[in-house]
């Protein structure tokens, strides 16, 4: 359901980024989902050190040259990491009141994950839920691995969204059930990755290196060894069955290599090809299609750190008041320059009335005494048939609105402005719809106009509580 703040708060762009030991690659998509811009930038391996950024003014230098060359059209950006760093649990917890989930997860891991709660930063989603219990799926990442990443990107004038291991990212584009499983297998030229997954969710990682003795076929092969010895465990464990298939996605991924390996798996093998058509821009254009959302959403994983997404918060709110701020002083402003208008109009029309009977009166001294007092009546008559048309309620103007009311539109109370001939009705309507039909009846009837509905009083579906304002012809 739409929000009033979002109505009134601009749409975030964002576009998609991924980053790898030796790579990071970016992807936004226009309005209607088409390729806007592509971009990738390499560094040296030393950058990283078993996943943790240790070279941060490199890093930054290269995300600032990775925005520049792909021409990116917003600061805003949602990542995705390497798999290898990150923990999955699945997990089950009696049901509790949803604002007491997070909480209640952050009590059981220690249990999940073989790092302290204050070394993490952890999401979770719902997978699956019935009267009595939620099966989630929980994933965390150590602080020690995000840190250096989020303020190298806040450092590059970036403003980081969301974060999410890769393979789960991955596994949106594959598209598979709840129930089925696939070994998503990113190749690259320094390593690859294995990740066994469910649906969206992952299960298990291992990474293959690859040593600077290593032919490219010892490199597929020890790449293919890996993914029979993981799907060889999880069946024996009656995990997954025969109808695993393997998805290429990476540099490596191409129709070759699939032939080559296709001989040493039991798996039906393919590359995961999107509308991108480049394989090593797939976890990119993954990130670049996910709709963000703050980590209290149940339905996604963001491991977003917490005073990060406090501070877009904070934002958000700022800037959603200061645009109710003006949008009210321009209401003001309009509604300041009607009333100044109609004051002035109605002082005219006085001050005109005035000198017509000071003309009048003047006259009727000129005439003589037995004239004068039938000059002052007609002046008189004269004056009170001017003032009339702002003084009387229009009774035809009534008796019309009358026959648009029905039984389930109840007016507790109308006033009749005469100087903007303007009517103010206060009522309660049985349901929302009824509302608006009176509203469309007023506004196609020929005998009024500027029929206005305040937006508070559609909040409610039945027993509607309005006030409605219109002027008449």
């Amino acid at each position: 359901m739409i929000s009033l703040p979002d109505l009134i708060l601009p749409k975030v762009d964002h576009f998609g980024l991924s980053i790898d030991r030796t790579t990071i690659r970016a992807t936004e998509l226009d309005s209607v989902g088409k390729i806007r811009a592509l971009a990738e930038v390499r560094f040296p391996e030393e950058l990283f050190i078993s996943g943790i950024l240790v070279k941060t003014d490199i890093f930054v230098t290269a995300l600032k040259n990775l925005y520049t060359a792909g021409k990116f059209t917003t600061p805003f950006v949602t990542v995705c990491f390497p798999e290898a760093y990150a923990f999955t649990r699945e997990t089950s917890m009696p049901v509790v009141p949803f604002e007491e989930v997070h909480e209640a997860i952050g009590w059981q891991t220690t249990n999940l994950f073989p790092f302290p709660k204050e070394d993490i930063y952890f999401d979770w989603k719902i997978l699956r839920s019935d009267e009595k219990e939620y099966q989630l799926a929980v994933v965390a990442v150590q602080k020690i691995i995000l840190d250096p990443l989020v303020d190298a990107l806040l450092r590059a004038g970036l403003k980081p969204l969301r974060f999410e291991p890769d393979a789960s990212a991955i596994a949106r584009l594959v598209h598979l059930p709840d129930d089925k499983y696939a070994l998503v297998t990113d190749i690259n030229p320094r390593g690859a990755y294995v990740t066994l997954v469910e649906g969206e969710k992952s299960i298990f990682t291992t990474a293959i290196s690859i040593s600077p003795t290593d032919t490219h076929d010892v490199y597929l092969a020890n790449i293919a060894q890996s993914i029979k010895e993981i799907g060889s465990y999880y069946k024996q464990k009656n995990i997954i069955s025969d109808g695993i298939s393997v998805i290429l996605t990476g540099e490596y991924a191409t129709q070759e290599q699939v032939k080559q390996m296709a001989g040493s798996l039991p798996y039906a093998t393919k590359v995961l090809n999107t509308q991108i058509q480049n394989p090593s821009f797939n976890k990119a254009y993954a990130a670049a299609t996910a709709s963000f959302a703050p980590p209290v959403d149940e339905r996604s994983i963001n491991l977003i750190p917490e005073n990060l997404q406090k501070q877009y918060d904070q934002e958000r709110e700022s800037l959603l008041y200061k645009r109710l701020l003006i949008r009210f002083m321009i209401i003001i402003g309009l509604f300041s320059i009607v009333a100044i208008t109609s004051f002035l109009a109605i002082k005219l029309e006085e001050q005109q009335l005035a000198s017509d009977i000071k003309i009048l009166q003047n006259i009727v001294k000129q005439e003589g005494s037995n004239q004068q007092n039938l000059l002052l009546l007609n002046a008189q008559a004269k004056t009170i048939v001017g003032l009339a048309p702002l003084r009387v309620t229009p009774k035809q103007k009534l008796i019309t609105i009358a026959t648009l009311l029905n039984d389930t539109i109840k007016i507790t109370q109308w006033e009749y402005d005469d100087t903007k001939l303007q009517f103010n009705f206060i009522g309660t309507a049985k349901t929302r719809q009824e509302l608006l039909s009176l509203k469309n009846k007023l506004e196609e009837s020929k005998e009024f106009i500027k029929v206005t509905l305040p937006l508070a009083s559609l909040e409610s579906s039945e027993n509607v509580k309005f006030s409605m304002t219109f002027v008449t012809k």
